[in-house]
């Protein structure tokens, strides 16, 4: 799908090193827009909005972070840590938000399922349907998130 000039400089902060060490695109060779399109149809195929998917994202991260540090119990399944440090991250749409610097991970006692996430994570898949790129070091899946995260599905 061709791609518009703000989203092409957008994909451009995008890359290792302009706004993270880590970069936001991983391996993928798709461009910001294309990525965005298939984790939508993803999402929407699973009967889910990304919405959904970042607040219990949020839910996880909100009850953990109480503690923080702390492995904490949640709704008798999961173990969930929450670990924040110092300073803010810019979101690199250009939304002028920035999140604070925080990971939560949450294992999932019955399906034995982890995965860990940023605060910018959740902003950029509710406010852009961004689950970052293929092959990116914090990339959220959106059907391993279902299934770790305990989402009903279609």
């Amino acid at each position: 799908m061709k791609q518009s000039p703000e989203m092409q400089r957008i994909q451009e902060t995008m890359t290792f090193g302009s706004l993270a060490a880590h970069g936001f695109l991983g391996h993928d060779t798709r461009n910001l827009t294309d990525i965005i399109r298939d984790d939508t149809l993803a999402v929407e195929r699973l009967g889910l909005t990304h919405s959904a998917i970042a607040d219990r994202m949020e839910y996880f991260t909100e009850l953990a972070s109480k503690r923080l540090g702390e492995s904490v119990e949640i709704d008798g399944i999961y173990r969930v840590v929450c670990e924040e440090h110092k300073g803010k991250l810019p979101c690199p749409f250009a939304d002028n938000v920035r999140v604070a610097k925080s990971m939560t991970t949450v294992i999932n006692a019955e399906n034995h399922l982890s995965m860990r996430w940023s605060a910018l994570n959740v902003h950029m898949i509710r406010a852009h349907g961004f689950y970052e790129g293929l092959g990116a070091r914090f990339r959220v899946d959106p059907k391993l998130t279902a299934k770790a995260l305990g989402l009903k599905t279609s």
